[in-house]
């Protein structure tokens, strides 16, 4: 009874902590991906086509997140965060519920505590761009394929349903990113050893392999149905395989200052986690989960070399991949660590006990709680959640601005968001750095056919436009002149014909 009355205020206590997090983080203000995934949705709700009307590379997953949570509560900055809480609440409920079919650790009230360790360790790391990004969000369809094959490992019943669920969700998170299939791939081969050393071959191929293509073919297909009825295959081809091996190329945009700062971030915020989860890891030999636990642990492993496989990224959001198989392990180490402890220290209270186990995780959680803290009480503005960095670039213009005016910004999409317009053109000049040559023609040929009214071109970028394509940037320098100049570069009004001629 007691135990019972432990584990629920545990998941009480973790849902609870979780919700104030994420409501805390509710005023962050987007970054610039995710303002981009926001302007991306908004014309997918005003009838446009997707990589039609706005070209970028990622695969369409994401902007189906932005845009479920656009029509479902707003496009605001907070919307956004409240839809994403919703998602994480979701899924903090699931794995207690899950968890509690295991019998993973000594102390109960772990299996409660457990999307603390994930989702309350994401909340506390994130700043503007780490928030609602795809590395984060991905770790709930994933944790669904490693539950349900674990499941179908396990019980013989309904196999061919809990099959055609796991295809499904591989559809849906390749469908996020590509990139994701080595770890997809990894789960599968995992599964099928032992599978093949339980069962054999029986039944293999009717029970297992048919129903994993058929529900991976569902969402699939609807995408497919997209892409034809809109008739744009050759785009989704260069933007799903040929651009992406192009820009894996780029040796000048491959750097590894970038890889080693994301590095020093993540495991100065993670150190005391990774500790507990190599602990853990020397566990999982001990206990009976072999099949749940392997398959975490190629999550960790394979999560890894698919970042440092997007050599032209290796961004510090791309390790939030890896939440979920490191909170998990360090759970079972800490769970490991406090049981001894416990029993040599041999408190009869439970409330010395609770007291106990409150302190050892407010040292775990410290580098988190710090984080929390400087970023609710910093006096330096700039690292309060809601400040919107963007905000004074785009306050003279804001002013400016006629309703029939258009804008083209070569830099942050945020100003897009800030000045209520989206893009007439389908130029993402948000990633103008991986433009190949061919993509500096279109842009080049749409700028020329349509230009806008005001054009942002932040700092860099300029040199970057001229040798890329000289005889855009004789253009832009012709026919505009500059209207403010802003602390991450410069905004430029077009001549009118009467300025011309006069």
């Amino acid at each position: 009874m007691i135990l019972n009355i432990q584990s629920k205020l545990a998941s009480i206590t973790a849902l609870l902590i979780i919700v104030t997090l994420g409501l805390i983080h509710t005023t962050t203000v987007l970054g610039g991906d995710q303002s981009l995934f926001v302007v991306i949705a908004q014309l997918l709700d005003s009838g446009k086509i997707l990589y039609k009307d706005l070209f970028d590379y990622k695969q369409p997953g994401i902007f189906l997140f932005y845009f479920l949570a656009g029509k479902t509560i707003g496009w605001s900055d907070i919307s956004i965060h409240l839809f994403e809480l919703g998602y994480w609440l979701i899924f903090s409920f699931l794995l207690i519920l899950v968890l509690k079919k295991y019998s993973l650790f000594h102390n109960q009230y772990f299996n409660g505590l457990t999307p603390l360790f994930i989702i309350g360790v994401y909340y506390c790391n994130a700043n503007s761009f780490h928030l609602t990004q795809l590395e984060a969000l991905i770790s709930f369809p994933l944790f669904l394929i490693v539950w349900l094959l674990d499941r179908a490992y396990k019980v013989e019943s309904r196999l061919f349903i809990t099959y055609l669920a796991i295809g499904g969700l591989i559809g849906i998170v390749l469908l996020c990113k590509l990139v994701f299939a080595p770890i997809i791939f990894s789960f599968l081969i995992i599964h099928l050893i032992f599978v093949l050393r339980k069962n054999g071959v029986a039944n293999l191929f009717s029970n297992k392999i048919l129903p994993l293509i058929l529900g991976c073919a569902i969402p699939v297909s609807f995408f497919l149905l997209y892409i034809f009825n809109h008739r744009i295959e050759h785009l989704v081809w260069d933007i799903f395989f040929k651009i992406p091996t192009s820009v894996v190329n780029l040796d000048d945009q491959v750097d590894p200052e970038r890889l080693f700062s994301s590095l020093r971030w993540f495991g100065r915020r993670m150190l005391v986690f990774l500790v507990l989860a190599v602990i853990g890891f020397f566990l999982i030999f001990k206990k009976k989960e072999s099949h749940l636990f392997i398959l975490i642990l190629v999550w960790g492993i394979m999560g890894f070399l698919v970042i440092l496989m997007q050599k032209t990224s290796w961004w510090s959001y791309h390790l939030q991949l890896l939440y979920v198989p490191i909170g998990f392990f360090s759970v079972i180490g800490l769970d490991f660590i406090l049981y001894h402890v416990l029993q040599r220290v041999k408190l009869n209270s439970t409330v010395l006990k609770g007291c106990l186990v409150a302190v050892i995780l407010l040292f775990v959680f410290n580098k988190q709680i710090d984080s929390i803290k400087r970023g609710i009480i910093s006096k330096n503005y700039t690292n309060l959640y809601t400040y919107d960095y963007a905000k004074d670039d785009a306050a003279n213009l804001l002013a400016a601005l006629n309703k029939e005016d258009t804008i083209f910004v070569c830099g942050n999409p945020r100003m897009y968001v800030l000045a209520s317009r989206l893009p007439e053109l389908s130029v993402n000049g948000w990633i103008l750095e991986y433009y190949l040559d061919y993509q500096w023609e279109e842009f080049y040929d749409q700028f020329v056919n349509k230009p806008p009214t005001y054009l942002f071109i932040k700092n860099d970028y300029d040199d970057l436009i001229e040798s890329k394509h000289i005889k855009l940037w004789e253009f832009m320098m012709s026919e505009y002149t500059e209207f403010d100049s802003v602390e991450n570069g410069k905004w430029y009004k077009r001549i009118s014909s009467l300025d011309k001629q006069n």
